[in-house]
């Protein structure tokens, strides 16, 4: 794919922490185009990654710059139990809905609602700025909305938060803090 791209310098942003070497080794195996590698693990990292570059800067300054930027993105995950099972010492039963902060397993939970605003909360804490929502295929837009204004009026006027439709399988919100 990296050779299908129209441009001799080339910028990979893995969005998963399991891609990150197979994007490593495309890189070292690809001799015709300059690659960088800027290793995101999430989506809203490699969102921020993105914003950050700037056409005028070196590759150098850029790397810099995109790293910095997803650096400070701490990422949720909203999705649900496909089964019964056990995970990092928690029992989950078939339906829950699951955390994930940065990952890891928080929490689980009955409520989405519930589970979402309790894992933005966690996520916001220290310096946040920002909270985007992204939410999936299974979520409709009202509630997502109703969901966002709940969320920003807990928060408050000193956390902005946005809410993309992005029409994701699996996950109901894929959360992004900076």
């Amino acid at each position: 794919e990296i050779k299908k791209v129209p441009a001799h310098t080339v910028f990979v942003l893995p969005n998963n922490k399991n891609i990150i070497l197979a994007a490593n080794q495309a890189r070292d195996l690809t001799e015709d185009k300059e690659i960088i590698v800027v290793p995101t693990k999430t989506i809203p990292q490699g969102i921020s990654a993105m914003l950050a570059f700037d056409e005028t800067q070196t590759l150098s300054e850029n790397r810099i710059n995109m790293t910095k930027a997803f650096e400070k993105v701490s990422t949720g995950l909203i999705t649900f139990a496909a089964r019964n099972s056990e995970f990092e010492g928690h029992q989950i039963k078939e339906g829950e809905i699951l955390a994930l902060d940065n990952g890891k397993l928080s929490f689980t939970e009955k409520d989405i609602n519930k589970a979402t605003y309790k894992l933005v909360k966690k996520l916001s804490k220290g310096d946040a700025n920002f909270v985007t929502l992204i939410y999936g295929a299974n979520v409709t837009e009202k509630n997502a909305e109703q969901l966002k204004d709940y969320i920003q009026s807990k928060l408050g006027d000193k956390i902005e938060v946005m809410l993309v439709n992005g029409g994701q399988p699996v996950y109901y919100y894929i959360i992004s803090v900076e």
